[in-house]
Protein backbone atom coordinates (compact mmCIF):
# COMPACT_ATOMS: atom_id res chain seq x y z
CA UNK A 1 0.00 0.00 0.00
CA UNK A 2 1.41 3.23 -0.95
CA UNK A 3 1.48 6.17 1.21
CA UNK A 4 -0.78 8.20 -0.59
CA UNK A 5 -3.73 5.62 -0.45
CA UNK A 6 -3.15 5.92 2.98
CA UNK A 7 -3.93 9.61 3.50
CA UNK A 8 -7.49 9.30 2.52
CA UNK A 9 -8.64 6.75 4.80
CA UNK A 10 -7.02 8.87 7.84
CA UNK A 11 -9.27 11.84 6.66
CA UNK A 12 -12.54 9.77 6.94
CA UNK A 13 -11.78 8.40 10.50
CA UNK A 14 -10.86 12.04 12.09
CA UNK A 15 -14.31 11.99 13.82
CA UNK A 16 -13.85 9.15 15.43
CA UNK A 17 -13.58 8.90 19.59
CA UNK A 18 -10.59 11.46 20.88
CA UNK A 19 -8.17 8.53 21.36
CA UNK A 20 -8.87 6.94 17.98
CA UNK A 21 -8.32 10.90 16.52
CA UNK A 22 -4.89 11.07 18.43
CA UNK A 23 -3.82 7.81 17.10
CA UNK A 24 -4.79 8.96 13.87
CA UNK A 25 -2.94 11.98 14.46
CA UNK A 26 -0.07 10.06 15.06
CA UNK A 27 0.07 7.60 12.50
CA UNK A 28 -0.23 10.89 9.60
CA UNK A 29 2.41 12.27 11.05
CA UNK A 30 5.01 9.27 10.91
CA UNK A 31 3.23 9.11 7.32
CA UNK A 32 4.88 12.19 6.14
CA UNK A 33 8.08 11.84 8.17
CA UNK A 34 8.27 8.47 6.04
CA UNK A 35 7.34 10.41 3.07
CA UNK A 36 9.79 13.22 3.63
CA UNK A 37 12.39 10.59 4.34
CA UNK A 38 11.53 8.72 1.05
CA UNK A 39 12.33 12.57 -0.18
CA UNK A 40 15.46 12.34 1.32
CA UNK A 41 16.85 9.05 -0.29
CA UNK A 42 15.88 10.81 -3.36
CA UNK A 43 17.65 14.04 -2.84
CA UNK A 44 21.29 12.29 -1.82
CA UNK A 45 22.09 9.78 -4.14
CA UNK A 46 25.62 8.19 -3.23
CA UNK A 47 27.34 5.30 -5.10
CA UNK A 48 30.91 5.25 -3.51
CA UNK A 49 33.72 2.06 -4.35
CA UNK A 50 30.81 0.62 -7.01
CA UNK A 51 33.59 0.22 -10.07
CA UNK A 52 31.65 2.76 -11.58
CA UNK A 53 33.54 3.66 -14.94
CA UNK A 54 30.81 6.09 -16.16
CA UNK A 55 28.43 8.58 -14.76
CA UNK A 56 25.22 5.88 -14.19
CA UNK A 57 21.10 7.46 -14.71
CA UNK A 58 19.66 9.54 -12.43
CA UNK A 59 16.91 11.40 -11.80
CA UNK A 60 15.89 15.28 -11.46
CA UNK A 61 15.47 14.89 -7.88
CA UNK A 62 18.67 14.20 -6.89
CA UNK A 63 20.09 17.76 -5.01
CA UNK A 64 23.75 15.32 -4.36
CA UNK A 65 25.78 13.45 -5.83
CA UNK A 66 28.28 11.47 -4.82
CA UNK A 67 30.44 9.56 -7.12
CA UNK A 68 33.81 9.23 -5.75
CA UNK A 69 36.12 6.50 -5.25
CA UNK A 70 35.08 4.89 -8.68
CA UNK A 71 36.80 4.23 -11.95
CA UNK A 72 35.40 6.95 -13.92
CA UNK A 73 38.07 8.11 -16.35
CA UNK A 74 36.60 11.44 -18.61
CA UNK A 75 33.58 13.13 -18.58
CA UNK A 76 31.73 13.78 -22.06
CA UNK A 77 29.28 16.97 -22.92
CA UNK A 78 26.13 17.14 -21.18
CA UNK A 79 26.95 13.78 -19.48
CA UNK A 80 25.15 15.08 -16.03
CA UNK A 81 22.29 16.43 -18.17
CA UNK A 82 21.86 12.87 -20.29
CA UNK A 83 22.13 11.01 -16.77
CA UNK A 84 18.92 13.36 -15.75
CA UNK A 85 20.96 15.35 -13.58
CA UNK A 86 19.14 18.85 -13.99
CA UNK A 87 18.58 19.08 -10.30
CA UNK A 88 21.69 18.70 -8.87
CA UNK A 89 23.48 21.07 -6.62
CA UNK A 90 26.53 19.20 -4.51
CA UNK A 91 28.05 16.92 -6.87
CA UNK A 92 31.31 15.39 -5.21
CA UNK A 93 33.75 13.25 -7.73
CA UNK A 94 36.64 12.64 -5.95
CA UNK A 95 39.27 9.71 -6.02
CA UNK A 96 38.47 8.71 -10.01
CA UNK A 97 40.58 8.75 -12.57
CA UNK A 98 39.28 11.55 -14.67
CA UNK A 99 42.02 12.94 -17.21
CA UNK A 100 39.33 14.54 -19.47
CA UNK A 101 36.63 16.87 -18.92
CA UNK A 102 34.78 18.30 -21.73
CA UNK A 103 34.04 22.06 -21.77
CA UNK A 104 30.16 20.58 -22.14
CA UNK A 105 30.38 18.44 -19.48
CA UNK A 106 28.60 20.34 -16.75
CA UNK A 107 26.16 21.92 -19.54
CA UNK A 108 22.77 21.78 -18.32
CA UNK A 109 23.06 21.47 -14.50
CA UNK A 110 22.60 25.38 -13.29
CA UNK A 111 21.62 24.84 -10.18
CA UNK A 112 24.77 23.00 -8.79
CA UNK A 113 26.72 25.17 -6.03
CA UNK A 114 29.73 22.86 -5.24
CA UNK A 115 31.94 20.54 -7.26
CA UNK A 116 34.35 18.33 -6.10
CA UNK A 117 37.18 16.76 -8.77
CA UNK A 118 39.71 16.14 -5.75
CA UNK A 119 42.49 13.08 -6.71
CA UNK A 120 41.91 12.50 -10.10
CA UNK A 121 44.29 13.11 -12.98
CA UNK A 122 43.03 16.39 -14.77
CA UNK A 123 45.84 18.70 -16.11
CA UNK A 124 43.55 21.93 -17.23
CA UNK A 125 40.39 22.87 -18.08
CA UNK A 126 38.62 24.72 -21.55
CA UNK A 127 38.63 28.35 -19.79
CA UNK A 128 34.71 28.27 -20.63
CA UNK A 129 34.04 24.41 -19.21
CA UNK A 130 32.08 26.32 -15.70
CA UNK A 131 30.66 29.32 -17.85
CA UNK A 132 27.18 28.17 -17.84
CA UNK A 133 26.98 27.20 -14.18
CA UNK A 134 26.17 30.41 -12.85
CA UNK A 135 25.49 29.17 -9.54
CA UNK A 136 29.07 27.73 -9.13
CA UNK A 137 30.05 28.65 -5.71
CA UNK A 138 32.37 26.21 -4.73
CA UNK A 139 34.98 24.29 -7.13
CA UNK A 140 37.63 21.73 -5.00
CA UNK A 141 40.36 20.31 -7.92
CA UNK A 142 43.29 19.74 -5.07
CA UNK A 143 45.65 16.54 -6.01
CA UNK A 144 44.97 16.60 -9.86
CA UNK A 145 48.02 17.87 -12.40
CA UNK A 146 46.87 21.59 -13.17
CA UNK A 147 49.19 23.62 -14.83
CA UNK A 148 48.21 27.35 -15.89
CA UNK A 149 48.68 28.91 -19.36
CA UNK A 150 50.64 31.59 -19.97
CA UNK A 151 48.61 33.37 -22.35
CA UNK A 152 45.08 32.29 -21.10
CA UNK A 153 43.10 32.75 -18.04
CA UNK A 154 42.13 29.71 -16.14
CA UNK A 155 38.42 29.96 -16.23
CA UNK A 156 36.22 31.72 -16.51
CA UNK A 157 33.45 32.09 -14.46
CA UNK A 158 31.88 35.38 -12.27
CA UNK A 159 29.71 32.68 -9.71
CA UNK A 160 33.11 30.64 -8.18
CA UNK A 161 34.20 32.19 -4.84
CA UNK A 162 36.00 29.67 -3.22
CA UNK A 163 38.58 27.47 -5.01
CA UNK A 164 41.08 24.96 -3.95
CA UNK A 165 43.93 23.77 -6.51
CA UNK A 166 46.29 22.34 -3.61
CA UNK A 167 49.35 19.77 -4.90
CA UNK A 168 48.94 20.41 -8.33
CA UNK A 169 51.69 20.92 -11.10
CA UNK A 170 51.55 24.86 -10.76
CA UNK A 171 54.91 26.81 -10.73
CA UNK A 172 53.66 30.02 -11.96
CA UNK A 173 51.02 32.12 -11.73
CA UNK A 174 50.50 35.05 -14.80
CA UNK A 175 48.73 38.14 -14.74
CA UNK A 176 46.32 36.24 -16.79
CA UNK A 177 46.02 33.12 -14.58
CA UNK A 178 42.40 34.95 -12.39
CA UNK A 179 41.67 37.21 -15.17
CA UNK A 180 38.35 35.24 -15.19
CA UNK A 181 37.39 35.01 -11.88
CA UNK A 182 37.04 37.96 -10.38
CA UNK A 183 34.62 37.40 -7.68
CA UNK A 184 36.96 34.90 -5.88
CA UNK A 185 36.87 35.45 -2.06
CA UNK A 186 39.27 32.47 -1.12
CA UNK A 187 41.95 31.12 -3.17
CA UNK A 188 43.91 27.71 -1.69
CA UNK A 189 47.00 27.34 -3.90
CA UNK A 190 49.09 24.94 -0.87
CA UNK A 191 51.84 22.46 -2.01
CA UNK A 192 52.58 23.93 -5.64
CA UNK A 193 56.58 24.07 -6.39
CA UNK A 194 55.29 28.09 -7.34
CA UNK A 195 58.27 29.85 -7.97
CA UNK A 196 56.89 32.78 -9.70
CA UNK A 197 54.38 34.95 -8.88
CA UNK A 198 53.73 37.78 -12.08
CA UNK A 199 53.56 41.27 -10.73
CA UNK A 200 49.45 41.72 -11.37
CA UNK A 201 48.67 38.03 -10.33
CA UNK A 202 46.08 38.60 -8.11
CA UNK A 203 44.96 42.56 -9.11
CA UNK A 204 41.41 41.62 -10.82
CA UNK A 205 40.56 39.82 -7.26
CA UNK A 206 39.38 42.61 -5.44
CA UNK A 207 36.88 40.65 -3.60
CA UNK A 208 39.58 38.32 -1.90
CA UNK A 209 39.88 37.70 1.24
CA UNK A 210 41.90 34.43 1.99
CA UNK A 211 45.16 33.63 -0.22
CA UNK A 212 46.74 30.52 0.90
CA UNK A 213 50.59 29.94 -0.72
CA UNK A 214 51.60 27.88 2.57
CA UNK A 215 54.51 24.88 0.93
CA UNK A 216 54.93 26.68 -1.90
CA UNK A 217 58.45 28.37 -3.35
CA UNK A 218 57.09 32.09 -3.12
CA UNK A 219 59.83 33.94 -1.90
CA UNK A 220 58.36 37.59 -2.35
CA UNK A 221 55.35 39.68 -3.02
CA UNK A 222 54.35 42.84 -3.60
CA UNK A 223 51.61 45.28 -2.78
CA UNK A 224 51.26 45.89 -6.53
CA UNK A 225 50.12 42.03 -7.11
CA UNK A 226 46.88 43.09 -5.40
CA UNK A 227 43.54 45.75 -5.93
CA UNK A 228 42.78 44.60 -2.23
CA UNK A 229 45.01 43.77 0.33
CA UNK A 230 43.12 39.95 1.30
CA UNK A 231 42.78 40.21 4.90
CA UNK A 232 44.75 36.56 5.70
CA UNK A 233 47.22 35.49 4.21
CA UNK A 234 49.01 32.09 4.48
CA UNK A 235 52.64 31.59 3.70
CA UNK A 236 53.81 28.95 6.06
CA UNK A 237 56.36 26.49 4.69
CA UNK A 238 57.73 29.20 1.92
CA UNK A 239 60.75 30.90 1.33
CA UNK A 240 59.21 34.36 1.68
CA UNK A 241 58.03 32.85 5.66
CA UNK A 242 61.16 31.37 6.35
CA UNK A 243 63.01 34.27 6.33
CA UNK A 244 61.57 35.74 10.01
CA UNK A 245 62.22 34.37 13.16
CA UNK A 246 60.36 32.69 14.04
CA UNK A 247 59.15 31.87 11.00
CA UNK A 248 55.89 33.51 9.55
CA UNK A 249 52.75 31.24 9.11
CA UNK A 250 49.24 32.77 8.88
CA UNK A 251 49.42 36.67 8.27
CA UNK A 252 46.09 38.42 9.41
CA UNK A 253 44.58 41.74 9.29
CA UNK A 254 46.62 45.02 8.80
CA UNK A 255 50.13 42.65 9.00
CA UNK A 256 49.09 41.28 5.68
CA UNK A 257 50.06 45.08 4.52
CA UNK A 258 52.61 45.24 6.57
CA UNK A 259 54.07 42.29 5.08
CA UNK A 260 53.85 43.06 1.40
CA UNK A 261 55.57 46.29 2.30
CA UNK A 262 58.85 44.79 3.72
CA UNK A 263 58.67 42.24 1.05
CA UNK A 264 59.45 44.86 -1.55
CA UNK A 265 61.72 46.53 0.47
CA UNK A 266 64.00 42.96 1.21
CA UNK A 267 63.60 42.80 -2.99
CA UNK A 268 65.16 46.11 -3.30
CA UNK A 269 67.81 45.54 -0.75
CA UNK A 270 68.86 42.25 -2.27
CA UNK A 271 68.71 43.93 -6.03
CA UNK A 272 70.75 46.79 -4.72
CA UNK A 273 73.60 44.43 -2.73
CA UNK A 274 73.45 42.14 -6.27
CA UNK A 275 72.62 44.44 -8.74
CA UNK A 276 73.67 41.57 -11.56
Amino acid sequence: MTYDSVMPELIIYQTTTESTATSIRISSRRCCSSTELLKQRKRNLIKMYMGLEGIPEGYPEVHTLNLGYNNIDQLSAFVFWNNSYTGVRKLYLQQNRIHHVSVNAFKGIRQVRQIDLSDNLITDFDPYTFKSNNRLQKLIVMNNLITFNRLQTFLLSHSIEYLVLSNNKIDQIYEMTFLGVPNLKSLVLNDNEIFGVSPNSFRTLDKLHYLSLANTGVHRLGESMFSRIPRTLNIEGTPLGLRFEPPLKKVTGESVARLLSLSRLMLEENYFDNPN
